[in-house]
């Protein structure tokens, strides 16, 4: 009864749920003792420290056959180490793109790569790595709770806005809008003035390649709405047939997806990118929502690209990623080593299309929207004679074209999307293009207008497939970027070390557009 007393004793302040905490070698240690020298019933033990008898047996087994080295060992899941593949690409991925946090980290890891690791698990492994920084302590703030929204079909509402920053030395002006269901940017423009002609000229490009929506949320800024009678923007709207919404004056949080994509902007891209002008500006700028639409994991829309929800083609996504996950877990068990994805998902005329390449196959299924039945159609790489009009291709053109596709059972390239498909795999944007500070000033053209996001697309559903963004902060010559704008978080998170800078970038906020 004393040996049972002063276990209690020491295990007092230990006492937890048994799946929730981690112990330490020192307290696994003593519970060893207690139960192989000591002799203490192991069902003495469970009930007093609140530790599962598997638990307490698997520890005797480690402290007989490696002592306490085997105690102190780190163990993931049921005894499982991470694999030496996940870990490496997942310091590989912080390495190179220092702003991720761990939730991006671990979603990149099953839609580029097949692999699987908890953000927790992520957290470990970068900690040990000594790549976790400290966040940064929030500020308290006395509110109430923001009321979330989020419509149920794209093209339901849009949210429209405008941020203000600090380019060459001269304020410059972005007009964006933002599908509220899908957080898919269906219109952005750079300018030098927040006119409300271009803030109309923006609708009607997005309006002509999306097609108009059914709601329109905005601020009660000049560009957008008038006391008195209807503005310019309100008569193109009532041409559409299109319901205008206004928020609250002085209540940003209401337009809260838009401003969150103005924190992501200007965080992740801007004041990071060095620009030679403002038409290179405008350009990159372009390109990044491309890379925003397509291939940046969203958090929040559980990790999906904002064209995943925007096409709807998420649930095919899922089944395609999931069933990669678990062919990668056979590969690592059989070779040590994961195979690089290479797949396509998208939408074809109402029907689902997924195209993945597997253990020299390329296998295409196509299903209709309302139809169970699912055509598929396997292409062998390494058959000779397939049907596909190349009989009489030689062999060493036939096995080169091979190795490029499949790289040795590995695609180097990443997957590409179809109708809007979201993307991933090659180089993701890195932070090599820091911004260091005010440079000098380069010579800019005021342009006042500039094609807007996918402008170079077809009108409808269709969206080409896009190669990585890597570098797109190039290294032309400085162009400064400041931020003045009032950004509220909605209901996007925003995960990961976001908020370090890099440089000397000034931030400051202000409203963007005139509300009464």
């Amino acid at each position: 009864m004393e040996q049972v007393k002063s276990l209690q004793k020491g295990s007092a302040k230990k006492k937890v749920a048994a799946r929730s905490r981690r112990y330490g070698a020192d307290f696994k240690l003593e519970v060893v003792k207690k139960f192989l020298e000591e002799s203490v019933p192991v069902e003495v033990i469970r009930q007093e420290c609140g530790i599962s008898i598997n638990s307490i047996r698997r520890w005797a087994r480690a402290y007989s056959s490696e002592g306490e080295a085997g105690l102190a060992m780190s163990r993931d899941g049921n005894g499982r180490g991470l694999p030496s593949p996940v870990k490496q690409k997942i310091v590989e991925l912080k390495e190179a793109n220092p702003l991720f946090g761990i939730k991006r980290i671990s979603q990149l890891l099953k839609r580029a790569f097949f692999l699987t690791a908890s953000p927790e698990t992520v957290r470990k492994t970068l900690h040990s790595e000594s790549l976790m920084t400290a966040p940064p302590k929030k500020r308290q703030r006395n509110i109430t709770r923001p009321r979330f929204f989020e419509r149920s079909t794209p093209n339901q509402l849009w949210q429209t806005d405008i941020f203000t920053f600090r380019l060459g030395g001269r304020y410059a002006f972005l007009i964006g809008f933002i599908d509220d269901y899908s957080r898919y940017i269906t219109g952005l423009e750079l300018f030098r003035s927040q006119t409300a002609q271009n803030v109309i000229e923006v609708y009607r490009r997005a309006a002509s390649e999306y097609n108009p929506p059914k709601e329109m949320l905005t601020d009660n800024g000049r560009q957008y709405t008038s006391w008195r009678g209807n503005s310019r923007f309100e008569i193109e709207l009532k041409k559409d047939k299109i319901h205008h919404i206004k928020s609250r004056p002085h209540h940003p949080m209401t337009l809260g997806k838009i401003e969150r994509f103005w924190k992501t902007i200007f965080v992740e891209f801007l004041s990071r990118a060095q620009f030679g002008s403002f038409e290179d500006a405008v350009e990159r700028i372009r390109q990044w929502v491309k890379y925003y639409n397509h291939k940046r994991p969203h958090q929040g829309i559980g990790g999906l690209c904002p064209a995943d929800r925007y096409f709807e083609i998420q649930s095919e996504l899922r089944k395609t990623i999931e069933q990669g996950i678990q062919d990668n877990l056979l590969e690592m068990a059989l070779r040590g080593k994961p195979r690089l994805p290479f797949y396509m998902v998208g939408r074809m005329e109402g029907q689902s299309v997924v195209l993945r390449a597997e253990k020299g196959r390329l296998r295409l299924s196509v299903e209709a929207e309302n139809d169970d039945i699912t055509q598929e159609v396997v292409y062998n790489l390494n058959e000779k004679g397939h049907d596909n009009g190349e009989n009489g291709e030689d062999k060493e053109r036939e096995e080169a074209a091979d190795a490029e596709l499949r790289g040795d059972g590995e695609v180097p390239g990443g997957f590409v999307g179809v109708d809007g498909a979201a993307q991933a795999g090659g180089s993701l944007p890195g932070a090599d293009d820091t911004f260091d500070g005010a440079c000098s000033l380069a010579e800019a053209g005021d342009r006042g207008n500039a094609p807007g996001a996918g402008a170079e697309g077809e009108p409808g559903q269709r969206s080409c497939s896009e190669s990585a963004l890597a570098g797109i902060a190039g290294e032309e010559a400085p162009y400064t970027v400041d931020y003045y704008s009032a950004g509220q978080t909605g209901k996007d998170s925003f995960e990961g070390a976001g908020s370090k800078e890099n440089g000397d970038a000034s931030v400051e906020r202000r409203e963007t557009s005139c509300e009464a």
